[in-house]
């Protein structure tokens, strides 16, 4: 009965993070991550996936921060980036039982250094690497539809990439970009 609630509750992030891709806005992005995460480490936590929870509490707290900062225009400050790095390497360790729980740890890591840069390009980019990663650790923890979820998430954040990056570009450099907008 616990993996059909953790499954339902790993569809419902599923469904938050794979529309997160798709918006423009770093706000919105930000708000559905809050959201996504939310169901992540609950689903996690009732599969005793320890170091999957952490990256989910971690992934509330780096988008709530990031929220904050991108309403009140302010840029986090650079000693703050060190102490999150430092806090998911201390939980990392803490909640180290092999090789594939360091992958949460990789994966916080980027999409906070990915935020703190600004750039939803490489936050996108960020995301598509997660998602291969996100494919090898649901495996190993058993959660199926982790798997699943990975791969549309990989799929939804290289369409996000083409829509906002690569096709934009396209459309500037001959031109159109100015009858696209």
């Amino acid at each position: 009965m616990v993996n059909y609630i953790a499954e339902i509750l790993a569809l419902i992030a599923f469904i938050l993070y794979v529309a997160s891709f798709q918006f423009k806005k770093k706000s919105t992005v930000l708000r559905l991550n809050i959201a996504a995460n939310s169901f992540y480490a609950l689903e996690y936590l009732m599969l005793n996936a320890y170091a999957g929870v952490n990256n989910s509490i971690f992934g509330i707290a780096r988008s709530t921060i990031f929220s904050i900062c991108h309403r009140k225009k302010v840029k986090f400050p650079l000693y703050g980036v060190f102490i999150f790095i430092s806090l998911v390497v201390i939980f990392g360790i803490m909640t180290y039982t092999d090789i594939f729980s360091i992958i949460p740890v990789v994966i916080s890591i980027g999409f906070f250094l990915a935020l703190y840069v600004d750039n939803m390009k490489l936050y996108r980019i960020c995301a598509a690497i997660a998602s291969c990663l996100w494919i090898i650790y649901n495996y190993k923890v058993g959660v199926i539809f982790g798997v699943v979820d990975a791969v549309v998430e990989l799929i939804s954040s290289c369409v996000s990439i083409y829509r906002f990056d690569i096709r934009k570009k396209k459309l500037k450099q001959y031109g159109y970009w100015k009858f696209y907008r």
